[in-house]
């Protein structure tokens, strides 16, 4: 167990797989909780410092690195030569010199061996960040308030601040926020926190982004879609003016010329046990129609997730889900989603 492990496990952290599981709160707790702090263990940082990142970024992912300013934040996707995303990212620029790209844990050693065999030719250096800084999630309808008691301003979506430490503070949406710090400074900006925010596991962080409809890729999910399945198109993550990058024909193609089958859509749950992430989801006669993106409790007897479903599934009031048959009811996106 890591020194920070038995920082958190001190202050009544569960852990499962090096992630916390909650603080002793249970999903029937969830309609209590405001203004809330999570540790973030599934997600780490990818770091390319240098001159060039911003350059050569831009030639492998789906967003627009190079027209980013410092001080900003992006969601993108880096794929395969197919269009399929090997993983997603939310990516700080921190100044002209160094971009964070803020993922999937497992799936930064994959993109670094991706991102290696061109970043020969820049002025980049790529490295592993997992053990030198930690993310926290912040969510609440007035957490905006209790942040700038620890941080000098709070920004506008895709904006981020930094306190005279080097914390960084993002904002999301006006009640969704993250944290990047450094592994030494982490215990420190924790306990500052936790005097006015209350602690959750990262499954209550995993409902808030569900019912934002931010959809990511993990490592069960790597190189399986397209970044419109996962409504990419519609949080900003996809530049369709920027020029080449890895897979860009296929997504331009999807977007101007294709119809899109697949999407992801919020699925309320009538069960108690959310299913993991690629869990095949399938009409009651047995028909496949979708895979399980993230899912959360959202009660005592009910989950959320994030699904990427074809059509022919938003018409059923049920569907088998790990070989259960789950009553279901399709949610409306904060967010909207063009027609294809």
């Amino acid at each position: 167990m890591t020194n920070w492990q038995q920082f958190l496990e001190a202050s009544g952290a569960q852990w499962r797989d090096d992630v916390v599981t909650s603080f002793g709160e249970m999903p029937g707790d969830y309609g209590n909780l405001t203004n809330t702090v999570s540790d973030l263990g599934n997600v780490a940082i990818l770091s390319a410092q240098g001159s060039d990142s911003a350059k050569f970024l831009q030639g492998q992912s789906t967003c627009d690195l190079l027209g980013l300013e410092p001080g900003r934040s992006t969601p993108g996707a880096i794929c395969n030569p197919k269009g399929r995303m090997i993983t997603t990212f939310l990516a700080y620029k921190v100044s002209d010199k160094q971009i964070l790209l803020s993922m999937d844990k497992p799936l930064v050693e994959t993109s670094l061996a991706t991102l290696d065999k061109y970043a020969a030719f820049f002025k980049t250096t790529l490295s592993d960040c997992s053990d030198t800084h930690r993310q926290f999630g912040i969510a609440g309808p007035s957490v905006k308030q209790e942040l700038l008691k620890f941080f000098p301003a709070v920004r506008a979506p895709n904006h981020f601040v930094t306190d005279d430490v080097g914390n960084i503070l993002n904002c999301l949406n006006d009640s969704l926020f993250t944290i990047v710090t450094k592994t030494n400074q982490a215990e420190s900006l924790w306990r500052d926190l936790t005097t006015t925010l209350t602690t959750a596991g990262l499954p209550w962080w995993q409902l808030q982004l569900i019912r934002a409809g931010l959809a990511s890729v993990s490592a069960e999910l790597s190189e399986q879609f397209v970044p419109q399945m996962l409504n990419l198109q519609a949080t900003g993550a996809i530049s369709f003016s920027k020029g080449c990058y890895t897979g860009q024909e296929v997504v331009a193609r999807m977007q101007y010329l294709g119809k899109l089958k697949r999407r992801t859509y919020i699925v309320e749950a009538a069960s108690p046990t959310p299913p993991p992430a690629g869990t095949e989801i399938a009409t009651i006669h047995g028909k496949l129609v979708g895979t399980v993106i993230n899912a959360a409790a959202s009660d005592a007897s009910n989950f959320s997730m994030l699904a990427v479903l074809r059509e022919t599934a938003l018409a059923q009031d049920e569907l088998v889900i790990a070989e259960q048959t789950i009553p279901v009811k399709i949610s409306a996106l904060p967010y909207e989603l063009a027609e294809q």
